[in-house]
């Protein structure tokens, strides 16, 4: 408020409070007598007496406290203009009220250009929200950095930092913001910077020449390395023993080593730009080409056998060839790298060595056969001879032996001897004839096969079990089919008797339209290495020669401690199947 104001103020007070008794005293006087007026007029007297005083001591403190107020405004205006930070004072909306001279020398603006203006005619809105005051509702100050640009033109830097003014109601009146030139400072930071990132970049393009350099000679390096590495390969290439050659995506030929060409039996330089379509067959051709697609459709190793022309032999040679196909960055077809391997030899040999071993196992076959019927033979001789021999001999003692029992009690008792002799004769030979050819084959596989396994369960504590899933007592067999199903069986029994450590054994045997089917298993400690194992091996081994031998099949599943079990799968014999090779057949096979 202005000192004009207040003392308007105060006259006025004291002329209202006057007028106010005058009043007063005007509305009683007519109610009073002589003395009451008297007093009435002291008491008027009095009473504006002491407005007057009352009044003076007010304009006194007035004076006074504006002396103060004044005095402080000198000291606000002194430390301002002596500040050596610009300062300036707004209202609270953003008008500015008051400025020093650092201010506008900092602004290099004069004083009648920012008084009366607003702080929003000099800065963007986003500047204002950061660093303005009134503008941060959430904060009552606020402090950065402000980059503007000074009245000559060049663009300074300045930290700002203000608050917010309130009166003693709290009401807002304004704000009080403070800044700092910093330009020097920002300038020698930023020339700081510059020459750091300038030494910096230095360093980075000092240290890329080095790498580049390094690189360079380090590709001169590379490239003379490839040069040789490219010489030695072509050396090795040439020198490979494998046919070697490359074509390209069309499946031209393209390159080929020395072994190639003698396989071919062509120059490279004879077949080279496609013309290797009219060295080789069409039908070779087209082979060719077929599987050059297949090795790029597939994108893998393509291995197949392919018939090759060779000119100089003038036959066709079976090569097993392996193409790897090659492809750009792109994912297109490039070329196929091919290595072939003359397998000709080795097919021949092959299927040399296969009829080799089919006439081995018909040769074994007819010796086995050739053996059966021997010991058939030798079993009949020694029934109808030997047998019959030592039954008369037993009868002549039987009776030698009834007559002596009273007469000659000495003989009667040699007698006796003889004739537990002659039993333990008999049982031998029936043993003999049994090993050589069991009786119970004439009747068919099922009886035989019961006969071996009851004479099998005689011999040990092992507990047999027999399952046939067929009427017919000779499955539809031949005799030489019976024989060596049995004997397969019998050495079966034999080796689990003598390895497996079995306690039980399971022999299931079955029939259907195409085979007959034989599985033996047991729970006996399985296949073992060492002595016993290669035993078991070589008996296992005569089985699978044996079961080769009639076609059949032989498969075994053997487990440490859980057992073997043994299949077989032998086809049936056709009506029209030879009972064993005839003596023109066996000729040849010796002589070949």
């Amino acid at each position: 408020m202005s000192k004009w104001s207040i003392e308007t103020l105060s006259a006025a007070c004291a002329a209202l409070v006057l007028i106010m008794l005058g009043w007063l005293a005007g509305v009683a006087w007519a109610e009073l007598g002589a003395w009451e007026h008297a007093g009435l007029a002291l008491l008027l007297l009095a009473a504006g007496s002491t407005a007057l005083w009352l009044m003076h001591k007010l304009r006194t403190h007035l004076a006074s406290t504006r002396q103060q107020l004044d005095a402080s405004a000198t000291r606000y205006r002194d430390l301002a203009e002596t500040a050596q930070d610009g300062m300036w004072q707004t209202d609270a909306q953003g008008t500015i009220l008051h400025i020093n001279q650092r201010l506008c020398d900092i602004l290099g603006m004069p004083a009648e250009d920012l008084l009366g203006h607003k702080m929003s005619e000099y800065h963007d809105e986003a500047t204002l929200q950061r660093l303005c005051p009134l503008r941060r509702a959430a904060e009552q100050s606020c402090m950065g950095e402000l980059r503007f640009l000074h009245g000559d033109g060049t663009e300074r830097w300045v930290m700002l930092s203000g608050r917010r003014l309130y009166d003693r109601q709290g009401r807002l009146t304004g704000a009080l913001v403070l800044i700092s030139d910093i330009t020097e400072h920002a300038l020698a930071l930023a020339h700081a910077e510059l020459e750091s990132r300038v030494a910096l970049r230095t360093a980075q393009l000092q240290d890329v020449n080095a790498r580049l350099s390094a690189e360079v000679a380090m590709r001169a390096q590379t490239e003379a390395a490839l040069a040789r590495s490219e010489e030695r390969l072509q050396d090795i290439i040439s020198m490979m023993p494998l046919s070697l050659f490359l074509k390209d995506a069309e499946s031209r030929v393209v390159l080929m080593n020395q072994a190639c060409e003698q396989q071919w039996g062509v120059r490279h330089q004879d077949i080279a730009d496609g013309r290797d379509l009219l060295h080789f067959p069409h039908d070779q051709n087209a082979g060719f080409q077929a599987a050059d697609r297949q090795a790029f459709a597939s994108r893998q190793v393509v291995i197949r056998e392919e018939l090759i022309w060779n000119a100089q032999l003038q036959e066709n040679r079976l090569v097993q060839t392996h193409k790897k196909p090659v492809f750009d960055a792109d994912g297109r077809p490039q070329m196929i790298i091919a290595m072939a391997i003359d397998i000709t030899d080795s097919k021949r040999n092959e299927e040399n060595l296969q009829r080799s071993l089919a006439q081995l196992r018909e040769l074994s076959d007819h010796q086995q056969t050739i053996k059966e019927e021997e010991r058939r033979r030798i079993a009949l001789d020694i029934h109808d001879d030997l047998g019959q021999n030592l039954m008369v001999l037993r009868i002549d003692v039987s009776l030698l032996h009834a007559r002596t029992a009273a007469a000659h009690p000495r003989l009667h008792r040699h007698a006796q001897r003889v004739l537990d002799t002659i039993d333990a004769t008999i049982r031998s030979v029936r043993s003999i004839i049994n090993d050589l050819h069991p009786s119970t084959l004439e009747l068919g596989l099922v009886p035989a096969a019961e006969w071996l396994i009851r004479q099998m369960e005689g011999r040990g504590a092992i507990r047999y079990r027999l399952h046939i899933a067929s009427d017919a007592p000779d499955l539809g067999l031949d005799q030489r089919q019976t024989s060596a199903i049995f004997r397969v069986l019998q050495e079966s029994l034999s080796n689990i008797v003598r390895h497996a450590q079995a306690s039980e054994v399971d022999v299931a045997l079955a029939q259907d339209a195409q085979a007959i089917v034989l599985r033996i298993s047991d729970n006996g400690i399985g296949m073992q290495p060492g002595d016993h194992g290669k035993q078991a091996a070589f008996g296992l081994k005569s089985i699978r020669e044996r079961v080769h031998a009639l076609g059949g099949e032989l498969r075994i599943d053997s487990q440490a401690g859980q057992g073997t079990a043994l299949a077989i799968r032998l086809p049936q014999a056709s009506p029209g199947h030879s009972q064993g090779m005839s003596a023109e057949k066996l000729a040849k096979t010796v002589a070949n």
